[in-house]
């Protein structure tokens, strides 16, 4: 059994790898690159392709260092029958509710407004984009592992909470839940909108134009899922217009952003560059997810984060 590593881990993870690989009685190989992984692979963590999974067909379970799969699950061919896909879910959740938390915050406070008068070096005292969290609406697209973290971290504030998810189950972290098909009847509700979705063939463009515009005049969106889910050209439009009055964006339809986009020059706009929900332990911390899923998989148990490659999560 062969194992090949690609995620960049600390040398106390790698050792802890290599352990209980070959007390497996497997080899593991660590490469920075795909290509420099030999042949024969059964087990792949990391970085990973669909050309790689295609390209090795004794691949036999694929754990990703991510929770998005989409790269994978999205592509023109599909997912290769017989391989197994796991991901990261449960390592990002506290980093993305924080990183959310703070665009809410950045814009509930006019922050932006004033850090625009930092820059021009203007002493304003326009109290007037100043707002409160307390007893405003969240509407949170997508209930998993990073949208409940928002969730719990917004009710903190004093926020009403609204999920919207795939199933009607009852979420602790929220005052009310609706699925997907209720998406319309909530949106006039939303002060504030967090998305957190994956990308999927069901949520490419999900919120387009006509859904922004169901949107309370005024509403704050932000987005740490996927870019594609949201119809970028349609929510500038939206900003443009004072429609919607600012987004916090950590995720785009095409990455890096374009130079020219004109969500770089817009006062409204807190970009960060698809890092909402990384911290510098990342990696380590998806490694110990793929170590107790080994040493299922080693044990004939049924592995965690399964993903469906046909719904993508």
């Amino acid at each position: 059994m062969l194992v090949s590593v690609t995620a960049p881990l600390s040398f106390a993870v790698r050792d802890r790898i290599r352990k209980a690989i070959e007390a497996a009685g497997g080899a593991v190989h660590f490469a920075e690159r795909l290509r420099d992984v030999p042949a024969g692979p059964e087990i792949h963590f990391g970085h990973v392709s669909l050309d790689f999974i295609y390209a090795h067909p004794t691949l036999r379970w694929v754990q990703t260092a991510s929770a998005g799969v989409d790269r994978l699950t999205m592509g023109d061919r599909p997912f290769p029958a017989g391989v197994l896909l796991t991901n990261a879910s449960g390592v990002y959740g506290t980093a993305g509710g924080e990183h959310v938390l703070a665009m809410m915050l950045y814009f509930a406070r006019g922050l932006h407004f004033y850090t625009a008068n930092q820059r021009r070096g203007e002493w304003v005292r326009d109290v007037s984009y100043a707002r409160l969290l307390k007893d405003r609406t969240a509407v949170i697209l997508g209930l998993g592992d990073i949208g409940r973290e928002v969730a719990r971290r917004a009710r903190a504030f004093g926020m009403r909470i609204i999920g919207v998810k795939r199933t009607l189950r009852p979420v602790e972290e929220a005052d009310r839940v609706v699925t997907s098909e209720q998406l319309d009847d909530v949106l006039p509700l939303a002060d504030h909108l967090a998305v957190t979705l994956p990308l999927t063939r069901e949520t490419y463009h999900l919120l387009d134009a006509r859904r922004l515009s169901l949107l309370p005049r005024g509403a704050f969106v932000y987005n740490i899922g996927r870019g594609a889910v949201v119809d970028e050209q349609a929510l500038i439009e939206a900003l443009r217009s004072g429609h919607i009055a600012g987004a916090g964006l950590d995720v785009f339809e095409d990455e890096p952003l374009p130079p020219e986009s004109p969500l770089w020059r817009m006062d409204n706009v807190l970009i960060t560059p698809h890092v909402g929900a990384d911290t510098p332990w990342d990696y380590d911390a998806a490694a110990e997810v793929f170590l107790d899923n080994f040493s299922r998989y080693v044990r004939g148990e049924p592995l965690r984060n399964v993903v469906d490659p046909a719904l993508g999560y």
